[in-house]
């Protein structure tokens, strides 16, 4: 039996340290059942993983894009050309630098988000590369991650955030 997740964006904090000083600062977070997607990654947000097409600081172009990005209306794309949909990408916009992305697909009632993992210009990471450090690597624990969500309540939440 296939477990249906609810989603939900909302707010959360990154931090890093910049110039070897602490800093905090507000982000668009995906929540799966109330829990970040960074969580559920094992991953924290940093200027690594900083931006999304979920900001709202963007302009209304990119937020209607982006709407129509995550909705499926316009094929998923990324810089490193693997028509994988972003979740996560680096504060200056470059996919190059690594994305947390997924393939995204749709599926009668359900919307699918496969295969969430760490991708690079070298592809998307579906394995750790032989003897890397846990602790210390690129592929998230548990990943590559698969959840699926009720189509209806996806795109409702979806609306609600991009609304302006």
């Amino acid at each position: 039996m296939t477990t249906v997740h609810r989603l939900r964006i909302g707010q959360s904090v990154a931090e890093d340290l910049i110039d070897k000083v602490p800093h905090r600062w507000d982000v668009t977070e995906i929540f799966i059942d109330d829990r970040p997607l960074a969580h559920w990654l094992g991953i924290k947000r940093d200027l690594g993983n900083y931006g999304s097409d979920l900001d709202p600081a963007q302009s209304p172009a990119l937020r209607a894009r982006g709407l129509a990005l995550f909705l499926g209306r316009e094929p998923s794309c990324n810089q490193n050309g693997s028509g994988r949909h972003v979740l996560y990408r680096c504060h200056c916009g470059s996919d190059y630098c690594g994305v947390i992305s997924c393939v995204l697909e749709f599926d009668g009632d359900h919307v699918v988000w496969q295969q969430i993992t760490f991708e690079d210009e070298a592809g998307p990471m579906l394995a750790p590369h032989p003897g890397e450090n846990p602790a210390q690597g690129a592929f998230p624990p548990g990943a590559p991650l698969r959840f699926v969500f009720d189509r209806a309540q996806y795109q409702t939440e979806l609306e609600r955030h991009y609304a302006p």
